[in-house]
């Protein structure tokens, strides 16, 4: 299964959030044990990137960042993503540009902590406990 996470959930794992941590640490775990493919929109890696070595070091910032660009596959995002997500109902620029990335590169499911930001979605949109649930890996 083809599943696209949202930034909030990466950095939910980076960052140690709490009380995000656990389940979005699993969800993630999927993506790196191959149990399901893991795909990441290209504005994630540069947000990424950007708020990781603003809390921690760039060079760590840079070691976060080849092993997610080694775990999950990047959308696509081309002038048709940028220009569908500017013509879309979604409220977030970004958020336009994620969920037409993810149309794009054929997604089967969104993973994020932010499901109101992507209420327009034909694509099904769980939080990571949800995910999991659907899985039945947490009940």
């Amino acid at each position: 299964m083809k599943v696209l996470f949202d930034t909030n959930v990466l950095l939910d794992v980076f960052l140690e959030r709490e009380p995000f941590f656990e389940t979005s640490a699993q969800v993630t775990g999927l993506a790196e044990k191959g149990e399901i493919e893991g795909w990441i929109c290209g504005t994630t890696v540069t947000t990424i990137f950007f708020l990781l070595a603003k809390h921690l070091t760039p060079q760590k910032a840079q070691q976060h960042l080849r092993g997610i660009l080694k775990m999950f596959h990047v959308t696509i995002i081309n002038r048709l993503v940028l220009e569908d997500a500017l013509e879309s109902k979604f409220n977030d620029y970004e958020d336009g540009v994620l969920y037409h990335s993810a149309i794009q590169s054929n997604v089967e499911a969104i993973i994020t902590r932010n499901q109101k930001d992507f209420n327009k979605s034909e694509i099904p949109v769980y939080s990571p406990a949800e995910f999991l649930e659907a899985l039945g890996i947490l009940e």
